[in-house]
């Protein structure tokens, strides 16, 4: 675990200026997961005793940062964005079927589904009850576009029966990941009351860092510690999901076969997806996946350019940089 260890210690010492607005969101969300339903209590508190990186709250904070901002009203947002990821994690979980995650056993390993979808349910309009006490129009309609362009990722993906392509995968991670980096961004932006050009500069760089995020995740899931990740290695293969990596895989080595015998599962899967990571791995679909994570992170910090040069706008440049070397 000594990876885990290093790897947390820095995120949060690049998070240290706004740790106080950290800890605060950690409380907004303590008082909101109080319910008359005490089960349903236990059951909310269980999802976020963990902790976890809190890296959108952070987002949140940070884009509010360049101009006067309403601490209690950020607070807020930077909450709802935190619910708001993990009710889509909570559905995610359930239609995978997925009974871990980073470690720890998943909601649907001790319930059944139908518990496991109000309890999602539950937590986006928690979520969005906390975004309304921003009382900006403009961020709750935000809130609903980006809640619209999750849940049509995640359609798209079920409903979807054509071999995927890149157009594809980036159609798809724009809205399952970016759109929530962006909401958080631009939200904190909406929230100092920044000038136009401002709150779409922090939109971009949200959005660009969320693709360069979940690029790396799926990088991540080739060449992560299964003890870190606390997943399988080729998890998201496993689950039906083709990322990046295996569509560069793909183009070099026009085998979909080998893939279409590891999604159908069957006995030999075990041995099928090892050789499968194994030969990804031994391309250089890894370096190419890379590179286009590397690219979105470019896009991302050229972006604040135009923001005033203060610390705040150097632990978002930090922050990029981090994220793509982060091992978990």
């Amino acid at each position: 675990m000594r990876g885990k260890t290093i790897s947390s210690k820095r995120f949060s010492s690049i998070l240290s200026p706004i740790g106080e607005e950290l800890r605060q969101v950690e409380a907004r969300m303590g008082e909101a997961l109080i319910t008359d339903e005490e089960p349903l209590t236990a059951i909310l508190r269980s999802l976020f005793i963990s902790g976890g990186k809190r890296l959108r709250p952070a987002l949140t904070i940070l884009a509010s940062k360049f101009r006067q901002s309403e601490g209690s009203k950020v607070v807020a947002l930077a909450a709802a964005v935190e619910m708001l990821h993990t009710a889509t994690l909570v559905h995610d979980d359930m239609i995978d079927n997925s009974l871990m995650r980073r470690g720890n056993p998943t909601l649907n390993a001790a319930w059944d589904d139908r518990v496991v979808v109000l309890v999602g349910d539950y937590l986006f309009a928690r979520a969005a009850a906390l975004a309304a006490e921003t009382a900006n129009p403009r961020i709750i309609s935000l809130f609903a576009k980006t809640l619209m362009l999750i849940s049509s990722s995640e359609l798209r993906e079920a409903l979807s029966i054509a071999q995927p392509n890149r157009e594809d995968y980036y159609w798809r991670i724009s809205r399952k990941t970016a759109s929530l980096f962006a909401a958080a961004t631009e939200g904190g932006a909406l929230l100092s009351e920044a000038a136009e050009e401002e709150v779409q500069a922090l939109r971009s760089y949200g959005y660009n860092l969320g693709m360069a995020f979940q690029i790396m995740d799926d990088i991540l899931d080739f060449t992560g510690d299964e003890e870190e990740l606390g997943k399988p290695i080729g998890s998201d293969l496993l689950q039906g999901v083709i990322t990046l990596p295996v569509l560069y895989f793909l183009e070099g080595n026009p085998d979909w076969g080998s893939v279409e015998r590891v999604l159908r599962g069957g006995e030999e899967r075990e041995e099928l997806i090892h050789s499968l990571v194994a030969r990804i791995k031994g391309s250089g679909a890894l370096r190419s996946s890379q590179a286009e994570a590397q690219g979105f992170t470019e896009k991302a910090k050229e972006g604040l350019a135009v923001l005033p040069a203060n610390e705040y706008r150097q632990v978002m440049l930090e922050l990029a940089d981090y994220l793509m070397v982060r091992r978990i």
